[in-house]
C-alpha cells in the first residue's frame, strides 16, 4: 500500500530537517538531499504505521501547492512509503471464515490467496 505525502524539507548547516504538515510526529533529517529523501521516506513510514497499529486515521495529505515553505531556506517535495514494508513485522492473527461453496471453488481455481486478499479488502475497507 503506497502512501504520499508532501513534505518540507529545511536547508541547515549540517544538510536538511524534514517534516510532513499533514503527519504529526514524523520529522527527521539528513546529511544531503538523497540521504534526507530516504530519511523522509523512513519517517513516514514508521509514523504512519504507527497510527495504524494505534487505531488512529492516516491524515489526509494536502495538495502540493497548498504547502506554505519560506522559499529562501525550504522546499518541499512529495514523498512516498510502501507502507506494506513497515506493516511487515506485525504477527498475523489466525481468522476462520466462511464463504459460499461455489466462490470458493471459483477462487481456488484461480489460485487466490485468501489471507492476502482478506487483508487488503480489509485495509481498502478501512481506509488504511
Amino acid at each position: 500500500m503506497i502512501k504520499i505525502y508532501p513534505a518540507v524539507f529545511e536547508t541547515d548547516p549540517v544538510g536538511f530537517g524534514i517534516y510532513f504538515p499533514d503527519v504529526d510526529g514524523a520529522v527527521t533529517q539528513g546529511n544531503d538531499l538523497a540521504d534526507a529523501l530516504e530519511m523522509a521516506s523512513d519517517a513516514l513510514g514508521i509514523q504512519l504505521a504507527w497510527n495504524i497499529e494505534n487505531g488512529i486515521p492516516l491524515p489526509t495529505a494536502s495538495p502540493l501547492n497548498e504547502i506554505k515553505i519560506n522559499p529562501e531556506k525550504q522546499f518541499s517535495s512529495l514523498i512516498s512509503v510502501n507502507l506494506s514494508d513497515y506493516l511487515k513485522e506485525t504477527k498475523p492473527d489466525k481468522k476462520t471464515i466462511k464463504v459460499p461453496h461455489w466462490l470458493n471453488i471459483r477462487a481456488e481455481k484461480e489460485g487466490i490467496n485468501f489471507s492476502k486478499t482478506m487483508t487488503e479488502a480489509l485495509m481498502e475497507k478501512l481506509g488504511v
